[in-house]
């Protein structure tokens, strides 16, 4: 019970920084969204991953040398997948705002990502009543997921009706909430990879927390999975300077901040990652199941109030807008109750 607790607790902090990471993309306006995106990349998945590992990784050479071909190859399968999800991700932030995408990847990454290890890991369990309740707290988050969508749909109407009658907006292309969505879905069905490297790479996780690691362990795991993330990131965003040309926004005037704000999203997003391996460290081999969806949900509820608060909801309308807090009390519902089921 207290290492449940604990691991509540963490992955809830864990997660409102998560949730918070993304917040910053809205005010680089000089930036193009390969440039904010790619400064977040190297700060995120490279500088301070390996930073991570150098200062919590006792003997870090020797855990890496004695990592096993299989987990070698996961690690890279994983960390590609996730990379691509993470270019989806921060498309679908540009499509459809931060809040709904939030709530929609994150909320299938959340069902996926903690079925998956379950059922591969836990299956005689599924019928017991920790199995019950953790089936009940997956079925309200899908339905929570189901009222985002709706609330995204919503608030697309009204803001396009309000586009056409303005002179100013009409003239804007915008990407329509089909394709936004899209890049939501597809984003929430790689982003598990990532929680699939903690489920899956167990091996190397022993080893580290063999050579001194602690609860720090799963930072032997973050690091290389996120560099081989890095790759199709990093291909992308070439991909983008070349075709707009926004390479050399880097050295515009006044965006000398901008690399700050990307420092600060890496930050936030990699140090939501160490944290929520240390939550679900004392957990053991449930950690991954159990760890994910609470962490997820937060994530989804803290992104909520940064949309409400950055005005992506500003005239989308009170349906809409109600619609999308009972989302989030749904969200909250299945929250309550994955961790109850934690403690059975």
């Amino acid at each position: 019970m207290p290492s449940v607790f604990f691991a509540a607790v963490l992955s809830a902090v864990a997660g409102v920084m998560n949730g918070s990471f993304a917040a910053p993309t809205k005010y680089v306006r000089k930036w193009q969204w390969e440039n904010i995106w790619s400064v977040w990349a190297i700060f995120g998945m490279i500088v301070v991953p390996w930073i991570l590992v150098a200062f919590t990784i006792p003997h870090a050479g020797l855990v890496f040398r004695g990592i096993s071909a299989r987990e070698t190859v996961l690690l890279i399968v994983f960390g590609v997948g996730f990379g691509l999800a993470q270019i989806f991700f921060g498309l679908g932030i540009a499509a459809v705002g931060i809040a709904l995408n939030f709530a929609i990847a994150i909320g299938i990454s959340t069902a996926f990502g903690s079925v998956v290890p379950f059922l591969s890991q836990h299956s005689r369990q599924a019928f017991s009543r920790e199995g019950l309740f953790f089936f009940l707290g997956i079925i309200l988050m899908l339905a929570g997921i189901v009222l985002s969508a709706l609330a995204g749909r919503e608030k697309e109407k009204r803001l396009r009706s309000s586009a056409m009658a303005s002179s100013s907006d009409s003239s804007k292309k915008r990407m329509s909430f089909a394709a936004g969505l899209t890049l939501c879905i597809l984003a929430g069905l790689g982003s598990p990879l990532g929680n699939f490297g903690a489920a899956f790479c167990t091996s190397t996780v022993q080893r580290a927390a063999q050579f001194g690691a602690g609860a720090n362990k799963y930072n032997a795991i973050w690091a290389p999975l996120y560099t081989a993330a890095f790759v199709p990131y990093l291909i992308y965003c070439i991909y983008l300077w070349r075709k707009n040309r926004s390479f050399r926004q880097f050295g515009e005037s006044g965006t000398g901040g901008y690399w700050l704000y990307g420092l600060v999203m890496g930050s936030l997003w990699m140090g939501s990652s160490a944290i929520y391996g240390v939550a679900i460290a004392p957990i053991g081999k449930m950690g991954p199941a159990l760890g994910w969806p609470l962490f997820m949900s937060v994530i989804i509820i803290t992104s909520t109030v940064w949309g409400f608060l950055t005005g992506e909801w500003k005239g989308a309308g009170r349906k809409a807008g109600n619609t999308m807090v009972l989302a989030i009390v749904f969200l909250i519902l299945g929250f309550a109750t994955l961790a109850y089921s934690g403690t059975l």
